[in-house]
């Protein structure tokens, strides 16, 4: 009975070593910590969470609404957000 658990956990265990090795595999590029090395950089930028100064929403900048007036970068929530912070600051 207990060569029968003893075999189920090593079995488990080789699953998950087996699934984490070919994930390595797939992505290339990576350091020895399974970090990925190219664009790295650009994914946290994406990532970073950015204030809608219409509503202070927060949201992640890979979806915000992005738009430049007055020589400087806004990020918005929505389509809405951006249309009213330009009529309230024209340039």
């Amino acid at each position: 009975m207990y060569r029968l658990f003893i075999i189920i956990f090593l079995l488990i265990i080789l699953y998950f070593l087996l699934r984490q090795m070919f994930r390595a595999f797939g992505s290339p590029n990576r350091d020895i910590r399974g970090k990925s090395t190219e664009g790295a950089d650009r994914q946290e930028e994406l990532d970073e969470m950015i204030e809608d100064p219409v509503c202070h929403t927060f949201v992640p900048k890979r979806i915000a609404v992005i738009e430049e007036m007055g020589g400087q970068e806004y990020c918005f929530c929505s389509k809405e957000c951006a249309v009213t912070f330009r009529s309230q600051h024209p340039v």
